[in-house]
């Protein structure tokens, strides 16, 4: 199918939208703890449920080499970088750290650049740096009437949340590793046999989720107390975390994978970066934050960006 790498990584972007809605209002009930503990399980059990049925198996046949380039991306991927950017959200603000992730796309492309022998036209160097900067107009104008709010270390929340985004793009290139591993042509449908980006998806979250325990675990230990609320989990809370999940762990990242599957990955990471732009409406929306010129210029930058990576 033309341009389903396209696709996949815009969805993708969609999808985070959504994620970031639901989960934001299941957080400031029962806390981002708590939101991150269900959601891993969720996601983990729909994940196999759906693998089962799709390839009759609870757990994909693949080599070893796969299976540990897919382990060291979902740690280092969902379980290390996710937790860098929680804790850049929290000591830097949502804006600052926003504006860092819009690194990823760069940090990836170089990275693949060294491990994939990936390489880049001009036009898709110039396309990628049309849509980072605009991406960065619209974030640096969203947190304006917010901007005299302090955060208690920014300086280390900036560190946090760059390496959040190098722990995104290490994890998208050892993705595209392990889905290459047992398929050197990178042709993979839901029926064939190999890592396709569904049965990558499931060993990631896998091992992101036993990273993701390790982590809790080593918290509590050197931690004695927490801030999180202790609050009890009703219907409407469990729907949100419900709704993030599919989402964003399961929908979210298995269109990413198959998205870097079918294009280059620094490309793919560019698409998939574009959700600070599509939420503009949303957060206007739905949170009542003021979109200035500046967003909308933003916007607009961005999508000529795309425009020029899609008709390149």
């Amino acid at each position: 199918m033309q341009y389903i790498g396209e696709i996949s990584a815009l969805a993708a972007s969609a999808c985070w939208v959504i994620t970031a809605l639901v989960l934001a209002s299941a957080g400031r009930v029962v806390g981002a703890t708590v939101v991150n503990a269900v959601r891993i399980f969720i996601a983990i059990c729909i994940l196999c449920i759906i693998h089962w049925i799709a390839y009759d198996n609870l757990w994909p046949e693949i080599d070893n080499f796969s299976l540990l380039y897919l382990a060291i991306s979902g740690v280092i991927g969902l379980a290390i970088g996710d937790q860098f950017l929680y804790r850049a959200l929290i000591d830097a603000g949502p804006r600052l750290t926003t504006l860092v992730i819009t690194s990823t796309p760069a940090l990836t492309a170089i990275i693949a650049f060294a491990v994939l022998h990936e390489t880049l036209s001009y036009v898709d160097v110039l396309a990628m740096l049309l849509t980072m900067s605009g991406i960065a107009i619209a974030i640096l104008t969203r947190g304006e009437k917010n901007a005299t709010k302090k955060y208690p270390r920014v300086k280390i929340g900036i560190l946090f949340a760059f390496l959040g985004a190098l722990g995104q793009a290490i994890g998208l290139v050892f993705a595209k590793l392990g889905m290459e591993e047992s398929n050197p042509d990178i042709v993979h449908t839901l029926y064939q046999s190999g890592v396709t980006p569904l049965s990558a998806t499931y060993i990631r979250m896998c091992f992101g989720g036993v990273g993701a325990i390790v982590l809790l675990l080593f918290y509590l230990l050197f931690k004695s107390s927490t801030r999180e609320k202790n609050c009890r989990i009703n219907f409407q809370v469990f729907f949100c975390i419900l709704a993030g999940t599919i989402f964003g762990p399961v929908l979210g990242v298995w269109l990413g994978l198959i998205s870097i599957e079918n294009m280059d990955t620094g490309i793919a990471a560019t698409l998939m970066s574009l959700s600070p732009i599509m939420i503009l409406p949303f957060a206007k929306i739905i949170e009542k934050e003021q979109i200035t010129t500046n967003a909308v210029v933003g916007a607009i930058v961005s999508i000529m960006g795309v425009a020029l990576l899609l008709l390149n």
